[in-house]
């Protein structure tokens, strides 16, 4: 899918005049997630990921121990250099692993990952 770049109207940026489709058209209420849009917003997606790209550039650098994942139920957790990374696909809330919240896809009420929702742990 093309990335919406700017502008209230698709194609928001990639491809074409304003107003005029791409290849591969976009909704027409993508405005609000627009890299323009997201860049102010730090609770936004984009905000999201480079937070997560750094904090994994300062946690994983030089980092040469085995990756271990695990699956039960509706939760993923990974397990490298000392970091825990649990992610929850379920529509239940799951219990946080002890330890420094790193990062997280959304709030963790009450110590607990709830549905949706993926946490760094140390």
């Amino acid at each position: 899918m093309p990335v919406p770049w700017s502008g209230t109207a698709p194609p928001y940026g990639f491809g074409g005049a304003e107003g005029s489709q791409p290849w591969i058209p976009q909704p027409t209420d993508w405005a609000g997630l627009t890299v323009a849009a997201q860049q102010a917003d730090p609770d936004s997606t984009l905000a999201f990921y480079r937070r997560a790209l750094t904090a994994r550039r300062a946690v994983f650098a030089g980092a040469d121990e085995t990756t271990v994942a695990e699956s039960e139920d509706d939760v993923l957790v990974v397990r490298r250099a000392g970091v825990t990374v649990v992610v929850n696909t379920g529509v239940e809330p799951v219990a946080l692993p002890v330890g420094e919240v790193l990062i997280s896809s959304g709030p963790l009420p009450g110590g607990v990952l709830p549905p949706d929702t993926a946490a760094w742990i140390r």
